[in-house]
């Protein structure tokens, strides 16, 4: 079974800094395959390191949102693109095959330290957000509470 793609539409206009919906939801499996199924859909084979950060930047505005994400998803996570990549091969090489990312979407790296890591690297980015919103949140409600308690001026 694979994931159709369809192009974002948005442009390179698309705001880079606010993860989507989808890019919440990723993990290395799911990132994994839609990568395969982007690099199948566009005829390649392999797909190396610096090919991966062009579709996380989209500066076409061709690539579809959900593979741009994906592609993010493994920049932020650079030791699981290697990890792929030398599932198959000793030594990085900053190449990897699509049967490299069918493994991975397949389960290959579950219940591993790289797996692991990606987790907790996500939950840890997860919780400073969250605490960045709280914080932006309660300064601008103890602003307001401030404002009116404030003495009018004479």
């Amino acid at each position: 079974m694979s994931t159709t793609v369809t192009p974002a539409g948005s442009g390179a206009n698309t705001p880079k800094a606010s993860p989507s919906a989808f890019d919440d939801k990723l993990n290395i499996a799911k990132s994994s395959k839609v990568i395969a199924d982007y690099m199948r859909q566009t005829g390649k084979s392999a797909i190396t390191k610096q090919e991966l950060t062009q579709l996380a930047n989209n500066a076409s505005g061709k690539v579809p949102a959900e593979v741009c994400d994906a592609a993010k998803y493994m920049e932020r996570h650079p030791d699981v693109f290697t990890a792929i990549e030398t599932h198959d091969v000793p030594g990085a090489d900053n190449l990897s095959g699509v049967w490299n990312f069918d493994w991975a979407a397949n389960g290959g790296f579950n219940g591993t330290s790289t797996d692991a890591i990606a987790k907790m690297q996500d939950t840890f980015d997860f919780a400073i957000a969250k605490s960045a919103q709280i914080t932006e949140i309660s300064t601008g409600k103890k602003a307001e509470l401030d404002s009116t308690k404030q003495r009018p001026q004479n």
